[in-house]
């Protein structure tokens, strides 16, 4: 239009606008690829490292969450997290990175595996010394039979589609040993599951 000499002041508002529209649109892509790239980045040197230092949980755990949402995205899952507040703790954010992801992953693998939509909520409590964390889906569930042994070395009900059946035994001796925390289990097939874990604020 403006080659032909035909833009008018209706247009040029219009194109304006789109620009400003387009600008910001590309600035938030721009600034959740950065937080990505440095979650990542983040996680990655944690996960590689078995440095323990302080930091602050929640804020932690969205990266955590951001660093493999090009897996969790693949889900109709919503995972949400409920916490009061900011919780500062002195430990190893690595096992922390290690704890969660195989949690979600197993969660999403065996909890929601032929289920289209779901949720997965992750409620955090301050309390006192420890930190009490409850992660709780609403999927598949486990048998009264297999309960007893999840967190055993290799067994796993999808030894077929791959599983090694080690996911929830080293989420379980991270916790326990690394830790020095507890992790419990409750299951009603067709329900959902729930893990409570208790670890202390500042790891010895």
């Amino acid at each position: 239009l403006y080659e032909k000499d035909e833009l008018n002041e209706e247009d040029f508002e219009n194109f304006i606008n789109t620009s400003k529209e387009l600008a910001v649109s590309i600035n938030i892509n721009l600034e959740k690829t950065a937080n990505l790239v440095r979650s990542f980045k983040q996680v990655a040197v944690d996960q590689s490292s078995d440095g323990k230092r302080e930091f602050e949980l929640i804020s932690y755990l969205n990266e955590i969450l951001l660093s493999i949402n090009n897996i969790t995205k693949k889900y109709k899952v919503q995972i949400n997290i409920d916490a009061p507040k900011a919780i500062t703790i002195k430990g190893y954010p690595g096992v922390i990175s290690q704890i969660f992801t195989n949690l979600i992953m197993n969660t999403l693998k065996h909890g929601y595996n032929n289920i289209d939509v779901g949720a997965i909520d992750i409620s955090i409590q301050d309390n006192n010394n420890h930190i009490d964390i409850v992660f709780k889906d609403y999927g598949n569930g486990i048998s009264e039979e297999n309960l007893t042994k999840i967190f055993n070395p290799f067994f796993t009900t999808k030894r077929d589609d791959g599983g090694s059946g080690l996911g929830l035994s080293i989420i379980y001796n991270l916790i326990t040993t690394k830790l020095n925390g507890t992790i419990q289990c409750q299951s009603t097939v067709g329900e959902g599951t729930t893990f409570s874990i208790s670890i202390p604020k500042e790891i010895e």
